[in-house]
Parts: structure tokens; C-alpha cells; sequence
């Protein structure tokens, strides 16, 4: 009876949640946002996630096949009223904020470029500095010159441009090297560092085991001197630690690097530099510059939260309040970038913009849209819980918003002829809920094309050709008159004079097909929905060439 109890409360509150979501997203609901609704509602349906998984799965189903107007009758017998969220509202306040006085920053690496984990980031201190009516900062944490390029730098601006994230000031951390050189030489000074001249590999094992670098009870004059031959040394010859404790719970405050030896053309700099903050260094100093009162990042640098607030007491800055989120991740997506970096080389992927990955420039090109991104980052919330998510549930945010504005087309893999001796012109809606916008004019002259999927699945059976009349299916297909059946299959076709397309897929595969004539209209980045096929954007208009962007 216990049991049973748990099934239907799990089957009210799918149930609640699946007509939601189809309601916001025209009638069809994600089976992966209902099921996170669910577990948010009463953890103890993770304690059998078999029976919740499946309970839920199959409420979805049913939701599914209803039409919307049959699950907006359903929803309203539940009585609930849906409040439209306010962003500002929904951000958890943010520690000892003043309004007008909040400063957040966005630092990505310019090593890659950006993906819907930097996008996540960069939103969300956007929209806190929005909150407080304080000031946003882009800061570029440009310390390696191995990995710096300038396209990547332009990338992340772009990229951000394009989400509408807008910032209050630019700035560089290669602009302020000589700053981080008076730093550390404070630091030296109050024998706080010191130069270590010890191997990466020695550094590494004597950390890992506690014991202290022979180099650490040199006194200050002996590491001033050695300060000013470091820009004399080669690389991997010496760096500068902090003095800490070398038994220290948290590894990362084990006497950790502040400055390391990278002799490399820097792409803004040149070879004026070859001494470089690291990442700890770097972060906690700007921070201080700046004045940036709060940051929200992801979680993997929250051992590095007590080190940096230990630099910036160490420098007199006032801390930084810092706030960890969970890693965002998308199932099966790459988003390191050393890893993207090889693949590309290995001719895995198409380039930074291959459908594949979730870069901005990828997402774009594939046919997201910027709202659609905005709404879905701001949907994963702000907390410290791993997730997992799948394409699915992105695509349901982009779908709400492509729906409205791509017109129909029809559009056919892999055709065969179906020949009839029937001539015949149809008007087709562009858009069926946009009459304002015209009609298609297709022109049957005896034959049309069918997609070799339905030939092969309907053979033998009468299917109605969409907008046109009946047809049977054999080796010689005839006319089977206008009247439509309940159950009729229902399949798109291209009349006999069309226009050959390409489309790039989502794995990275390119297909050609054939369309309708309507489609030469459709002009370039435009959308278009190929009807039974999906949603799809006109990447180059000469060459036909779209890019599919999901059913």
C-alpha cells in the first residue's frame, strides 16, 4: 500500500509538470526537465530511481500524445496558477551586497573558445551586477603565452556579445605584468616568497609529502638577488613560492607558485615578458585592482578560494566574496579544450563550430538562439549539486522560440519518384499560425517525391500525401482518392520540380536532399522548420547549404 502511495504521488506530480512544460514548449514536454521537477519536489524518489524513471516516463508518453488544447483543459482542472519568473528575483542574494557597490567580474583564459559552461559564468555575474545596479567587468586572465591567441580573445567577445551580455569595463592581465613584478618583490621583501630553484617534478613530489624546499630558508637579500637574475633564467629554471606551510590540510597552500618562467611570444605583449603570474596569482591580485566585490564561478577552483583570499590579505586587498556552482555538463559533450584542440587536429571534429560540441560559435552556427541559451543557463539554478543534462532539454528552450519564426517547408532524404498521372496545384501556409505571412504554391505534374523511409515503411499501404490526396504505395503507385482516415499515415513530398540542398547534421555528417522551390526565398541565417524532418538554419545561401538544428 506504501508503494503504492509513492506511485501516484510520483504520477501527480509528473503529471503536473509534464502538462507545464508542454504547454511552454507548444505542446510537447521534455522527459529529462519533468524528472528533475520531480526529484526537486520530494528527494525520496531517488530511492527507487527504476520505478521513478519509468513512472515518469510514462506520463510523459501520455502528455505527449494529447494536443495542446487537450492539455490545457487537463491543466486547468489543477487549478494552479503559473507565475512568470523575474530573473533579478530569482538569484539568491548575494553576502553583504550594497546596491550601486557590487562589482562582478567574468575571467575566462583566452586558450579556447567559449562554451555554454563560460556562457553559464558570464550570465550570472552579468545578472547580479544588474541586480545590485553595479558594474560587470570582462577581465582577460591571459598569463600563459602558449595557449593565448588572438582569435580566441575575439571569440569570447563575440561570444558574449551575442548572448546580449554587456560589460562596464575590458581589461587584460598582460597589461599589468609590471604591477604583479612590484607585488612580488613586496612579497619577497616581507619574507613572504622566496625563489625556488627546484624541478617541476621535485616541486610536485615535495608538496604532495610535506617537506620544505632547501631554497626556503634562503634569507630575503639571497632571494632579492635571485628575484632579479629570474629574468635571466630559462624556463622551468626557477619560480617564486609563497611561503605557507608545507603541512598544510588544503594542498593548494603548500608553499604554492606565484610566478613561473614561460619564454614565449605572447600574442599582445611580444617577447617584452617572459616572467608570469599563475592562475592563483593572477585571479586574486586583479580581483583586488579591480575592487570586484563578488564573483560566482564553478566549484572545481574551490580549493583555491582560501589561497586567493590568503593573497589578497597578504597585499591588503579587501577579499573577494566567491560563490561555487557545479560544473555545467551536457551528456557526451567535450569541453576541455586541450581535448578539442586535438581532436580538431585529428580531424575529429569539424573545427570550434562543429554541431557536435556546445561552444557558442557552435550553437550558433547549428541554429540556437540566444534567449532560448539564456533561459535554459538560468533554468540549471545556482547550486553546488552535479548534473548531468541532455541535449533534449536545451533543445525543448530553443524550440519554444524557433517555432514561432520558421517557416514550413517540405524537404525530402534519400527521394523516390512516385509517378501519377495527376496534375494538380496546392497553397500551403508558410506558417500555419501566421497566416499573415502567405502561402506556399506547389505544382504536381504527375510525380512527386516521397523520402525512401516512407516508401519502404507504408509500402503496400494507402498514405495521405499532405495537403495534396491519397496515394498506394507499390510498384506502381495510383491515386486512392481525398478521404481522409482517422489513421491514415500522413508524409510530406516534393513535387517533380524542386531544388537540391545540403544539410550538415548533428554529427557532423553532411546529407543532401531535395526541397520545395519555396525554399531559393529563404534568405541566409534565416529558419526554416522542414516539416516531419526538424528545424534547420540557411548557413550559405549560394552553395544551398543549412545546418540541422533538431526535430
Amino acid at each position: 500500500m506504501i508503494y503504492f502511495l509513492i506511485d501516484m504521488g510520483i504520477k501527480e506530480i509528473a503529471f503536473k509538470h509534464a502538462l507545464i512544460n508542454a504547454i511552454e514548449f507548444n505542446g510537447k514536454c521534455s522527459f529529462q526537465a519533468v524528472l528533475s521537477k520531480v526529484l526537486g519536489e520530494n528527494q525520496e524518489f531517488k530511492k527507487d530511481m527504476k520505478t521513478t524513471v519509468s513512472l515518469v516516463k510514462e506520463i510523459v508518453e501520455k502528455v505527449n500524445k494529447m494536443s495542446l488544447s487537450e492539455q490545457k483543459k487537463e491543466f486547468e482542472k489543477l487549478g494552479i496558477k503559473i507565475e512568470k519568473k523575474d530573473e533579478k528575483k530569482d538569484l539568491p542574494e548575494l553576502p553583504e551586497a550594497q546596491n550601486g557597490k557590487v562589482i562582478t567580474a567574468f575571467p575566462p583564459e583566452p586558450s579556447k573558445y567559449p562554451h555554454l559552461g563560460h556562457a553559464k559564468a558570464a550570465l550570472i555575474n552579468y545578472m547580479y551586477a544588474k541586480k545590485y545596479n553595479g558594474k560587470f567587468f570582462l577581465r582577460f586572465e591571459d598569463t600563459n603565452p602558449t595557449l593565448a591567441k588572438k582569435e580566441y580573445y575575439q571569440a569570447i567577445i563575440n561570444g558574449l556579445k551575442w548572448l546580449g551580455i554587456e560589460w562596464d569595463k575590458i581589461d587584460y592581465i598582460s597589461d599589468h605584468i609590471e604591477e604583479y613584478y612590484k607585488y612580488t618583490e613586496k612579497l619577497i621583501k616581507d619574507g613572504k616568497a622566496y625563489v625556488c630553484l627546484c624541478q617541476q617534478d621535485q616541486i610536485k613530489k615535495n608538496r604532495a609529502n610535506g617537506i620544505e624546499c632547501e631554497h626556503r630558508s634562503a634569507s630575503t637579500k639571497e632571494n632579492l638577488n635571485l628575484w632579479k637574475d629570474m629574468f635571466n633564467f630559462n624556463q622551468g629554471e626557477a619560480t617564486v613560492r609563497l611561503k605557507i606551510d608545507m603541512n598544510h590540510v588544503n594542498t593548494t597552500m603548500r608553499d604554492p607558485s606565484i610566478i613561473r618562467i614561460i619564454d614565449k611570444e605572447h600574442v599582445r605583449t611580444g617577447k617584452k615578458y617572459k616572467l608570469w603570474p599563475t592562475y592563483d596569482f593572477g585571479t586574486a591580485v586583479m580581483d583586488g585592482l579591480q575592487q570586484v566585490t563578488h564573483r560566482v564561478r564553478s566549484k572545481e577552483f574551490e580549493m583555491r578560494t582560501e589561497l586567493q583570499h590568503y593573497i589578497q590579505d597578504l597585499l591588503g586587498f579587501k577579499r573577494t566574496f566567491i560563490t561555487e556552482i557545479a560544473r555545467f555538463n551536457l551528456e557526451g559533450v567535450p569541453s576541455s579544450g586541450r581535448i578539442i584542440r586535438e581532436m580538431i587536429a585529428k580531424n575529429e571534429l569539424l573545427g570550434w563550430d562543429d554541431p557536435r560540441l556546445t561552444t557558442l560559435m557552435a550553437l550558433k552556427r547549428r541554429g540556437f538562439l540566444p534567449e532560448a541559451i539564456k533561459e535554459f543557463l538560468i533554468s540549471t539554478g545556482i547550486s553546488k549539486a552535479e548534473s548531468t543534462l541532455t541535449w533534449d532539454v536545451l533543445e525543448s528552450f530553443n524550440r519554444k522560440h524557433l517555432d514561432k519564426i520558421a517557416n514550413r517547408y517540405f524537404a525530402v532524404f534519400d527521394p523516390v519518384k512516385i509517378q501519377l498521372n495527376v496534375e494538380k496545384t496546392v497553397e500551403e501556409p508558410l506558417h500555419p499560425e501566421f497566416p499573415e505571412r502567405g502561402k506556399r504554391i506547389l505544382k504536381v505534374s504527375k510525380e512527386v517525391y516521397i523520402s525512401r523511409s516512407d516508401y519502404e515503411k507504408f509500402f503496400g499501404k494507402t498514405v495521405r500525401l499532405i495537403g495534396l490526396f491519397n496515394v498506394k504505395l507499390s510498384d506502381r503507385p495510383e491515386y486512392a482518392g481525398n478521404t481522409i482516415e482517422q489513421n491514415m499515415p500522413k508524409i510530406h513530398w516534393v513535387p517533380g520540380e524542386n531544388v537540391k540542398i545540403s544539410i550538415v547534421m548533428n554529427d557532423g555528417s553532411t546529407r543532401e536532399m531535395i526541397a520545395e522551390n519555396g525554399i531559393e526565398s529563404v534568405k541566409e541565417n534565416e529558419f526554416v522548420q522542414f516539416m516531419r524532418v526538424g528545424f534547420a538554419r540557411l548557413d550559405d545561401k549560394k552553395r544551398m547549404l543549412f545546418y540541422f538544428t533538431h526535430n
